[in-house]
């Protein structure tokens, strides 16, 4: 589902690779970035005062930090007959107080004049998929460049990262007409997972799974993401509704909106097992899931069988172990430990741009990464030629399994 352009959300943004003058108090120019022509390009040639900014500082496996102030963009030159000298004040917040040289920083601004000044640690993934969500690529520019929010159609991946810095994604006005079948089928609560992950495959067009794994896998996810933001948003109306009268309950609306977080939370990993559950059943694999093999360890995914696992004679070349992450970061390595018999694992993710700091991690430590094909444009060249796509992961077992 599209889920618009990213010029919906701002009207334009530009993206720099902090150093020490930007961010240290003992060098930078009393919270202030020079007006360089990006920058006039995004704000003009008007002095604009006191503009809202939220500041989000964001790291791999940490929750962001969220700070909220205000930038003010100035000619210090006003009153001068020739001379002009931009500058972008920001106030003290706790966001660039942990921001470091080397980290990367979005500054965009929305049609509303509202100001967004995201910070990702060097190295991460987080500061990958901004540089593709925004454009700009692998440079370490210290100077602000243009970022694109011209081209980019924000799918359910996309949406995500926005979600990340703290932009909510509106739900298309297209996605209601599928309201009336989700609370015919399940009345006013959610089902099981698996009930509604077979019912969002059934809302789509019939999937060629042997011809297009990859295509049709990523269609699921996308479809069952859509559902469910349709139908949690029923529900919410319906559970907020007693606490929105003349008198806000602040505590009954955290109460919902915290059980909101945690449902979301849960239920990812559990859709994309059952997608891929769907997709094996498809191809014709054989498989178990979610079985112990050694102690506590328990892979998403075992081939052909933990019974064939577990069998001292069954031959290790024909046993393939699957962990399956909607994002990785350093959860990664919890498959490294899952299946002591087994040195080459596999991961598959449908999250875009991990770091090439991970990708080259995981190659080290004897992990694949698979990864559906339309992903593979968020990586970079060098990790593209490494990835393995779900087709050919496929493929790869059901060669083991008939031997």
């Amino acid at each position: 589902m599209d889920y618009g352009a990213l010029n919906g959300y701002f009207d334009g943004a530009v993206a720099k690779t902090l150093a020490a003058v930007d961010i240290n108090p003992a060098k930078s120019n009393q919270h202030e970035f020079n007006g360089t022509g990006a920058l006039r390009a995004l704000f003009g040639d008007d002095d604009i005062k006191g503009m809202p900014t939220t500041f989000a500082y964001l790291e791999d496996d940490t929750d962001p930090v969220f700070d909220h102030g205000f930038t003010t963009w100035y000619d210090a030159r006003r009153r001068h007959p020739t001379r002009t000298e931009y500058r972008l004040y920001y106030n003290d917040n706790k966001c660039i107080s942990v921001a470091r040289p080397g980290d990367l920083m979005i500054l965009a601004i929305s049609d509303a004049g509202e100001v967004l000044v995201a910070f990702a640690k060097a190295g991460t993934t987080v500061e990958s998929q901004l540089r593709w969500l925004f454009g700009v690529g692998d440079t370490a520019e210290t100077s602000f460049k243009t970022a694109s929010t011209d081209t980019l159609r924000i799918d359910a991946m996309a949406a995500q990262i926005l979600e990340s810095i703290g932009i909510e994604v509106g739900i298309p006005s297209a996605a209601d007409n599928y309201l009336d079948g989700l609370v015919g089928r399940f009345g006013d609560s959610f089902p099981r997972g698996a009930d509604f992950s077979a019912y969002s495959v059934s809302t789509l067009a019939e999937l060629d799974w042997a011809g297009d794994p990859d295509g049709s896998l990523v269609a699921c996810y996308e479809r069952e993401e859509l559902l469910f933001r349709v139908f949690e948003r029923h529900i919410l109306e319906r559970d907020l509704a007693p606490f929105l009268g003349d008198t806000l309950d602040v505590d009954g609306v955290l109460r919902v909106t915290m059980s909101t977080f945690q449902r979301r939370k849960s239920r990812a990993g559990t859709a994309f097992e059952n997608q891929l559950s769907m997709l094996f059943d498809a191809f014709g694999i054989q498989y178990s899931a979610q079985k112990y093999t050694e102690g506590k360890s328990k892979p998403d995914f075992v081939f052909p069988s933990i019974e064939d696992y577990r069998d001292p004679a069954f031959p290790v070349a024909r046993l393939t172990v699957l962990g399956a992450k909607t994002t990785i970061k350093e959860r990664w390595r919890q498959v490294l430990d899952e299946a002591d018999r087994v040195e080459l694992k596999h991961l598959v993710t449908l999250e875009p741009a991990v770091s090439s700091d991970y990708t080259s991690a995981m190659r080290k430590d004897h992990l694949q990464l698979v990864v559906p094909r339309p992903l593979f444009s968020t990586y970079t060249q060098a990790q593209q030629d490494w990835l393995m796509d779900i087709k050919r992961f496929c493929e790869m077992v059901k060669n083991r399994q008939e031997g």
